[in-house]
């Protein structure tokens, strides 16, 4: 009586997977109006919407006036990105008044989340999997964490899946324009670099050069914000206030690694600087192992590799930048099927919120510590300091680790049996 039904939701089972996740989607972009998810994530709860979309709004509007686009306001947070960002999206966004363009935006992002799960399904083929992959686009919940904030961390996330369809296609026109862009927006994505010259893609890596290279006429104008600009986003700074350092909206291996320090010694002010460089060496080194090592390594698995190092090694990784990692879990789940269940694995621990409700709003029954920021995991208990800091770091450290070990294997493999079929 039941067969034939179980068979139509056996054979529609991602369509209705889609469906379904559409629909949470939507019951989580309401909560940017009502705030009903305020509470499950730390920016959300404690800082205002828009903050840091205004703040390169901010710097659009200093432009225009001819002063510094790194100037500090009071008010939102600091802007961070390259000169060019600011003239090529700030500017025009003043055209609109704040909140217009912020609410803009939001509608842009979902119309590029469509077209996302869109350009997955096509690319896996319009099958299973493909379906699969395209719903993972709308059950992430660092998305939401982006639109509140209105951050531009999806915006590299759209640029990053261009790339890695173009690296899967061996297309350098599809990878090299938006590589180069990307790294307009934000400057992680160089950690492909080394990639990119093993593909020996020349016409990308000077076109790269050559938008990157814009930026200096800006710093040539304005030496003293060469520092400005170091400070805010390459200087390793893991010592200082115990209170500052506590913060649980970064979500990096380098934070995971410092808060389990601080939470077993309550005498600490952080870790020192060489941790983060010894940790820079190791992950990079493997990277570079298993990208030049052996000739017959899978550009997309290297892909992966190398967008991993930035969870691992940078000093500051906010919860909403696991946006940028998202077209990674995406395109290895749509076109790898050897990695499929390991990629699945870590998009579902990113995908959850973190464990910041129950241990801020339920587990602590107490007051929080009055400072700025305040230090909410003071009061937590250990555990919960070192879970809070696991959840999305770890399932990408142990990615990474599997994507490097099985790129060694596959190379030394291929070796060994092209020297035992000679021999």
């Amino acid at each position: 009586m039941f067969a034939p039904v179980i068979h139509r939701l056996k054979t529609h089972f991602a369509y209705v997977l889609l469906a379904t996740v559409v629909i949470v989607h939507l019951a989580m972009m309401g909560s940017l109006f009502w705030g009903y998810l305020n509470p499950l994530f730390h920016d959300s709860d404690t800082l205002p919407k828009g903050m840091d979309f205004f703040a390169i709004y901010q710097a659009g509007h200093r432009a225009l006036e001819n002063k510094s686009v790194y100037a500090v306001t009071l008010y939102y947070g600091p802007y961070r990105y390259l000169p060019a960002f600011a003239y090529v999206f700030a500017v025009p966004a003043n055209v609109l008044s704040q909140w217009s363009a912020y609410w803009t935006w939001v509608a842009i992002y979902e119309l590029l989340l469509v077209v996302n799960a869109y350009a997955t399904w096509r690319v896996a083929g319009r099958g299973k999997w493909g379906v699969v992959g395209a719903a993972m686009w709308f059950l992430f919940t660092p998305f939401y964490l982006e639109q509140y904030m209105g951050q531009f961390s999806f915006l590299m996330a759209t640029a990053i899946l261009w790339v890695g369809i173009g690296i899967a296609r061996g297309r350098e026109v599809i990878a090299g324009p938006p590589w180069a862009a990307s790294l307009i927006v934000k400057t992680n994505t160089a950690l492909l670099l080394p990639l990119f010259v093993r593909l020996r893609w020349t016409c990308s890596l000077l076109g790269a050069a050559a938008l990157v290279g814009l930026n200096m006429f800006y710093f040539v104008l304005r030496p003293s914000d060469i520092k400005v600009f170091y400070d805010l986003n390459l200087r390793v700074t893991q010592m200082g206030p115990r209170h500052f350092l506590y913060q649980p909206g970064e979500q990096g291996l380098v934070a995971l690694i410092r808060n389990t320090l601080m939470s077993g010694d309550p005498n600490s002010h952080g870790m020192p600087g060489r941790y983060v460089v010894a940790l820079a060496i190791a992950v990079v080194g493997l990277s570079l192992i298993a990208t030049f090592l052996f000739s017959n390594g899978d550009p997309l698995a290297l892909f992966a590799i190398w967008l991993s190092a930035y969870f691992l090694i940078f000093h500051k990784v906010w919860e909403h930048q696991y946006l940028m990692y998202l077209p990674v879990l995406v395109l290895l789940v749509a076109l790898r099927p050897a990695h499929r269940w390991w990629a699945l694995a870590a998009f579902v621990l990113i995908a959850l919120p973190t464990p910041y409700w129950l241990l801020n709003h339920v587990w602590n029954t107490g007051p929080v510590p009055m400072t700025v920021p305040p230090a909410y995991q003071e009061v937590w208990p250990q555990w919960g300091v070192i879970l809070h800091h696991a959840m999305k770091p770890v399932p990408v450290l142990a990615l990474w680790g599997y994507l490097v070990v099985s790129e060694l294997m596959s190379g030394a493999g291929v070796i060994q049996r092209v020297a035992l079929h000679t021999t």
